[in-house]
């Protein structure tokens, strides 16, 4: 018998404590919180089922976020309403908050396959003064940099990867690619940034949130959810 599914996509927020859980350990909480919740949501077939769910781009450990996305599978005979599946707010820890609820229609890519790009928002002391630098390297044909790949590290052009740089108030907003097939970490743009500047911030007073995820519709960059909506 063919199992028939429905999709939910969670946007809900990562910060305080929460920031320094990794993503092992947010699965884990998010598959508790769910039982608690007492959601009915599917579970693979085999020896050792499991929660059918998939977090949409991991965050790295120690960075805030506005907007983390999480799909979860229910049967089509079992799918709560979204007061039932609100109340897993409830569940949890301080620094976790639930932000929206989306019904996505079967057509629609898988979160993880979707992200583009990611917009990221950093504060640090001397922010105000970044705003030459960050033009000279928009400005730049390329910009190579030691970057981390499979095989070790090697030198890369991060230029391409760059879509935005630019100053507001106290912070530096970026747009960079980000998914599965093409991620760059913001702390790499950072680290050229504070070369240019000639600084030398401590990792401590570095604060950087993920503010928005992006798929490409049309050529163009959206908001994840907006996929999401039918």
């Amino acid at each position: 018998m063919n199992r028939v599914y429905e999709r939910r996509w969670l946007r809900f927020a990562k910060g305080g404590r929460m920031k320094y859980i990794g993503h092992l350990d947010m699965l884990r909480l998010f598959q508790a919180a769910i039982r608690r919740a007492g959601l009915p949501i599917a579970y693979s077939m085999g020896f050792n089922p499991h929660q059918r769910l998939s977090f949409a781009f991991p965050l790295p450990v120690g960075m805030d976020s506005l907007c983390e996305y999480i799909e979860l599978l229910f049967e089509s005979k079992d799918v709560p309403g979204n007061d039932a599946i609100w109340a897993l707010d409830e569940q949890f820890p301080d620094g976790l908050r639930l932000l929206d609820v989306y019904a996505v229609p079967e057509k629609v890519q898988k979160p993880a396959a979707a992200v583009a790009a990611a917009d990221y928002r950093m504060i640090f002391p001397g922010s105000e003064a970044a705003g030459g630098c960050l033009q000279s390297l928009m400005d730049a044909p390329e910009i190579i940099m030691m970057k981390k790949s499979k095989s070790g590290e090697k030198e890369a052009d991060i230029r391409q990867d760059i879509f935005l740089l630019e100053r507001d108030l106290d912070a530096v907003n970026m747009r960079l690619t980000a998914g599965s097939s093409r991620n760059l970490n913001p702390m790499l743009v950072a680290q050229k940034i504070f070369g240019c500047m000639g600084i030398d911030p401590p990792l401590h007073e570095i604060k950087l949130t993920r503010r928005e995820l992006y798929a490409l519709k049309n050529g163009e960059f959206v908001p994840l959810h907006e996929i999401a909506v039918p």
